[in-house]
C-alpha cells in the first residue's frame, strides 16, 4: 500500500514537473501602425478562446507568459484599425517574438481631433465618451465638464455653465464642435456659452487638450475643448434603427425625452435626433428654492456620402431653442435663445504613400438672443429688454503628410465673428419716467482671425518629438459705434500679428514608465467684449463694463512635465504645470467714468495686467488589477496670481480630490458606482474682484449603470446622497441677496434608452 502511494506521489510530481516545464513558453512582441510604423499604445492582445492576454505599453510591447506548447491564434485589436489574427506555434520553453502591423480602417471620423495610439502622447489629452456621458444624466454640458480633472465651470443659474480649465476661461479656451466649428455667445452676460448649444444626449465624446500646445486647432492659451456629436452608424447593406430616450430628475422635477433615427448603407448614411427638456426650480440642501428653471428644444442631423473607402463628404445641421431660462446671478433672464449651426466636411485617408489625410471644413453658425428683467426687482423702476445677434463664418483645411517615420500636418483656419444688438430701457420712476433709451450693445462689431499652422512629429533615438507653430492675423472693428464710446476712445479698430509655437518630447524610460515634457508660447487676441462692450453689466460682478480698443493680446509661456507609469496594479499619471502669462486680460475700476445702469457700483474697463502666473498639478491613478472591482483617484489644484501685486487672480478653483469606486456584475453589464468629492476651503481669493472665502465640502454620489438588456440601457442613481448644503467657489452670487448660488440638494435620477436596430 505504501509502495502504491509512493508510486502515485512520484507520478503526480513528475507529471507536475513535466507540465510546469511545458508551461514556460512565452509570446512577446510589438504592435505598430502598418503605414507610419509607430507603436500603438494600449492595443489589446489575447489568445483566442482564452482569457490570457496583455495590453501594449508605450513602446507597443506586449508579453504573454506561461503558455503550454502547442498552436495558438494570437488576436490583436485597436480602435480605428482592422483586427488581425496570427497563428503561433510554440515549443516547450520557447520565447516567440513577433511584430504585428495593423491597418487603419477605411471608415474614419471627420469630427474627432485626436487619434489615440499615434505618437500623440505629446498632447496632454483627456476624453470622456459614450456611456460615461449618458449614465450620469447631464442636464447641461457646462456642468458635466466638471467631471474632468482640474476642470470647473462658472455658474450663473441652473443651465449654461461656462467651462474653466486650470483657471483659464471664456475665449482663453478654444471651445469647438466637431473639430473646428465655432459658435459665439450673443448675450453680453454669456447666458449662452458654446456649451449651451450642444445637448449631452447627442454627444459621442468630449475631448480636452490642456495647455496651449495643440496649435493645429486654433489660437488659445488655456486648451482645446472639442464636443464630438454622434456620427452616423456604418452599414454594408441598407439598415435602419434608432432609440428613444427618457429621463427624470426629482429635485428639479426635470423631464427629458429624445428620439434618434439612423440608417444607411455602404454608400450613404444618416443620423437624425431631436428632443425636449423641461426643468423647474431646484432646492438646495437646506430646502431653499433656487431660481433655475429652463426649457430646451433641439434637433440635429448628419448626412454622409462615402465616395469609396477613403473619401467621405458629410453635411451637418443643428438647431437649439432655449426658453425662459432663469439666471439669479444676472440682471436679466433669458427669454429666448435660438441657434443654428451648419457645416460641410470632406475627409480623405491613405491617398498615397505621401498624403495620409486631407480634411476640409466650412461652417456657419448664428445665435439670436432675447433677454429681459420681467422677473427681476428692477422691473419696478424700468422695463429692460435686450436683443442681440451673433454669427460666425469659418472654415478649416488640413493635410497630413508622411515622410518615412515622420508625420507633418499643415493647414489653415479662418473665423469671422460678428455681433450686434440693442437694449431698450423704458423708465418708470424718477425724473426720467416715461422716457425710452436705446443702447447699442455690441456696436455692430466684428473680429476676424486667419491662421496658418504646421505640426511635425517624428521618432528619434527612442523619443517621440512634436514641434508645432501657427501664425495668426487678427483684425477687429466697431462698425457703428455709439457716439459716446467713439468720443472716449477714438480709434475703433485694431490689428494683431500673432506667432505661437510649442514643442513636446516623450520617451518610454522603461516599458512601464513614460516621461513627457511640453513647452510653448501661445497668443490669444482679445474678443469683442474685451474690445467693444459698451457700458453693460456682463455677469462678472455688479459693475458696468466698457471695452478697450487698445487692449493687447495675451501670451502664455507654459511648461508641463508629465509622468505616466504602470505601477501597483494600475496606471499612474502625474502632471505639474506652470504658466507665465504676459498682458493677462483683466479689468480695473474707472472712477472717472459714469455708469449707465441703475444699481451698479461703478464702471470697470478691460485692461492688461503686465504678467500673471499659474502653477498647478494633477495626479491620477486608475486601477487595473481586477476586471470586477476597480477605482479611479484624482487629486488636483491650480494657483494663480498677479505677478506684479501678488494678489490672487479671481475664479480659480480650490484644491480637490475625487475617487470613483465601482464593481462589475455579470461581466460589467450591471455596474454600481460610488463617487466621493472632497473640496478644500478656498481662502486665497481676489478681494479687489469682490471674492470671499469659500468653505470646503464633501459630496457623495451613487449610481447603477445597467446595460444587461439588449433592447435598453438604464442608469439610476442619486446625486448629493447626504443632502449637503454647499456651493462651488466659481458659483456667482444671487443678485438680490449677495449669497452664492447653492448647488442642488439630494437629487434622484433615472435615464432609460430603448434601442431598435443596434
Amino acid at each position: 500500500m505504501r509502495r502504491a502511494i509512493f508510486t502515485l506521489v512520484v507520478f503526480i510530481f513528475v507529471s507536475f514537473q513535466i507540465s510546469f516545464a511545458q508551461e514556460k513558453a512565452t509570446i512577446r512582441g510589438f504592435v505598430y501602425d502598418s503605414k507610419a510604423k509607430y507603436p500603438l499604445v494600449n492595443a489589446n492582445i489575447w489568445i483566442e478562446g482564452t482569457n490570457r492576454g496583455d495590453v501594449s505599453d508605450f513602446k507597443g510591447y506586449f508579453e504573454i507568459k506561461n503558455l503550454a506548447p502547442g498552436n495558438y491564434n494570437l488576436v490583436v485589436s485597436y480602435v480605428g484599425y482592422k483586427q488581425t489574427k496570427e497563428q503561433i506555434q510554440l515549443k516547450s520553453g520557447e520565447v516567440k517574438t513577433v511584430e504585428v502591423y495593423l491597418e487603419e480602417l477605411p471608415y474614419f471620423s471627420v469630427e474627432e481631433i485626436v487619434v489615440l495610439g499615434r505618437p500623440a502622447e505629446t498632447y496632454n489629452q483627456a476624453e470622456i465618451g459614450g456611456r460615461e456621458i449618458m449614465k450620469k444624466a447631464p442636464r447641461d454640458l457646462g456642468d458635466f465638464v466638471r467631471n474632468f480633472s482640474n476642470t470647473s465651470a462658472i455658474k450663473k443659474g441652473g443651465y449654461a455653465l461656462d467651462p474653466v480649465v486650470r483657471g483659464t476661461k471664456f475665449d482663453q479656451i478654444n471651445v469647438q464642435i466637431d473639430n473646428g466649428v465655432k459658435i459665439e455667445a450673443a448675450c453680453p452676460n454669456r447666458m449662452d456659452p458654446p456649451t449651451s448649444h450642444v445637448q449631452a444626449e447627442d454627444l459621442e465624446k468630449i475631448e480636452i487638450l490642456k495647455g496651449p500646445y495643440a496649435l493645429r486647432y486654433g489660437p488659445n492659451i488655456g486648451g482645446v475643448m472639442n464636443f464630438v456629436l454622434a456620427k452616423p452608424k456604418r452599414f454594408e447593406k441598407f439598415s435602419i434603427g434608432g432609440n428613444i430616450e427618457t429621463g427624470y430628475e426629482s429635485n428639479w422635477n426635470g423631464k427629458v425625452a429624445r428620439l434618434t433615427l439612423f440608417g444607411g448603407q455602404r454608400l450613404f448614411d444618416f443620423r437624425i435626433a431631436g428632443g425636449v427638456k423641461d426643468y423647474k426650480n431646484y432646492k438646495d440642501g437646506d430646502g431653499n428654492e433656487i431660481q433655475s428653471s429652463f426649457k430646451i428644444r433641439d434637433w440635429t442631423g448628419k448626412f454622409g456620402v462615402n465616395l469609396g473607402d477613403n473619401h467621405r463628404v458629410q453635411f451637418s445641421i443643428r438647431e437649439t431653442y432655449a426658453r425662459d431660462v432663469l439666471y439669479p446671478a444676472l440682471p436679466m433672464d433669458g427669454r429666448k435663445d435660438d441657434s443654428r449651426i451648419i457645416s460641410i466636411d470632406y475627409g480623405a485617408r491613405n491617398l498615397n504613400s505621401l498624403i495620409n489625410s486631407v480634411n476640409l471644413k466650412a461652417y456657419y453658425s448664428k445665435v439670436y438672443h432675447l433677454m429681459d428683467n420681467e422677473f427681476k426687482p428692477t422691473r419696478l423702476n424700468v422695463d429692460a429688454v435686450t436683443e442681440a445677434n451673433t454669427k460666425v463664418t469659418g472654415g478649416r483645411g488640413e493635410a497630413g503628410l508622411i515622410f518615412g517615420n515622420n508625420l507633418l500636418y499643415v493647414g489653415f483656419d479662418y473665423a469671422k465673428v460678428e455681433k450686434d444688438g440693442f437694449r431698450t430701457r423704458k423708465m418708470k420712476t424718477g425724473p426720467m419716467a416715461g422716457k425710452t433709451f436705446i443702447d447699442t450693445v455690441w456696436q455692430n462689431s466684428y473680429v476676424s482671425n486667419f491662421g496658418i499652422f504646421g505640426e511635425f512629429r517624428t521618432g528619434i533615438y527612442g523619443f517621440n518629438l512634436m514641434l508645432s507653430a501657427r501664425y495668426d492675423v487678427n483684425y477687429a472693428q466697431a462698425r457703428t459705434p455709439a457716439p459716446s464710446f467713439a468720443k472716449l476712445f477714438g480709434n475703433l479698430s485694431s490689428k494683431f500679428h500673432n506667432f505661437s509655437f510649442s514643442g513636446g518630447l516623450d520617451k518610454a524610460i522603461t516599458p512601464n514608465v513614460q516621461l513627457t515634457i511640453l513647452a510653448g508660447s501661445a497668443k490669444r487676441s482679445p474678443n469683442i467684449s474685451e474690445r467693444f462692450i459698451n457700458f453693460l453689466p456682463i455677469g462678472i460682478d455688479n459693475y458696468d463694463y466698457v471695452g478697450n480698443p487698445s487692449i493687447k493680446p495675451e501670451t502664455n509661456n507654459s511648461i508641463d512635465l508629465i509622468l505616466k507609469s504602470k505601477v501597483i496594479g494600475g496606471i499612474f499619471k502625474g502632471d505639474v504645470f506652470y504658466y507665465y502669462v504676459k498682458n493677462f486680460i483683466s479689468a480695473k475700476i474707472r472712477s472717472d467714468l459714469t455708469p449707465k445702469n441703475m444699481g451698479v457700483r461703478g464702471v470697470k474697463q478691460f485692461v492688461n495686467i503686465d504678467r500673471a502666473k499659474f502653477f498647478g498639478f494633477e495626479l491620477g491613478y486608475t486601477s487595473t488589477f481586477s476586471r470586477t472591482f476597480g477605482f479611479d483617484l484624482n487629486i488636483y489644484q491650480t494657483k494663480a496670481w498677479d505677478a506684479v501685486t501678488g494678489e490672487a487672480l479671481p475664479e480659480i478653483p480650490p484644491f480637490e480630490a475625487k475617487t470613483v469606486v465601482y464593481y462589475n456584475f455579470f461581466d460589467g453589464k450591471i455596474r454600481p458606482e460610488l463617487t466621493i468629492r472632497a473640496v478644500a476651503r478656498k481662502s486665497d481669493v481676489s478681494t479687489s474682484f469682490g471674492e470671499t472665502s469659500t468653505p470646503g465640502f464633501v459630496l457623495v454620489n451613487f449610481l447603477v449603470d445597467i446595460v444587461y438588456f439588449k433592447f435598453a440601457d438604464i442608469s439610476v442613481g442619486v446625486n448629493n446622497l447626504f443632502d449637503k448644503a454647499y456651493y462651488e467657489h466659481l458659483n456667482r452670487k444671487i443678485r438680490t441677496s449677495g449669497i452664492p448660488i447653492y448647488e442642488p440638494g439630494r437629487n434622484f435620477f433615472i435615464n432609460i434608452t430603448m434601442k431598435v436596430g443596434e
